[in-house]
């Protein structure tokens, strides 16, 4: 039996900036099970920057961008 490793959905938690993760906390097969999962990473670390990925494409995150003019 192999280990598995590769997983269609992942949740990290990023620096301050959102520049570069600084733990994975979790690789997913099932899309439900992943989104439960980035909901208690954000309950767990409330202030933290949490994402939720398939491959390279975002379905979730913890803090929204701001626009230019600050609104």
């Amino acid at each position: 039996m192999t280990t598995k490793t590769h997983f269609p959905f992942r949740v990290d938690v990023w620096d301050d900036r959102g520049d570069s993760i600084v733990q994975h906390v979790a690789g997913i097969d099932d899309f439900e099970t992943a989104v439960a999962t980035y909901w208690a990473a954000c309950r767990r670390w409330p202030k933290a920057k949490v994402t939720l990925r398939q491959g390279a494409r975002t379905v979730h995150k913890s803090w929204c961008c701001t626009r230019k003019d600050g609104k």
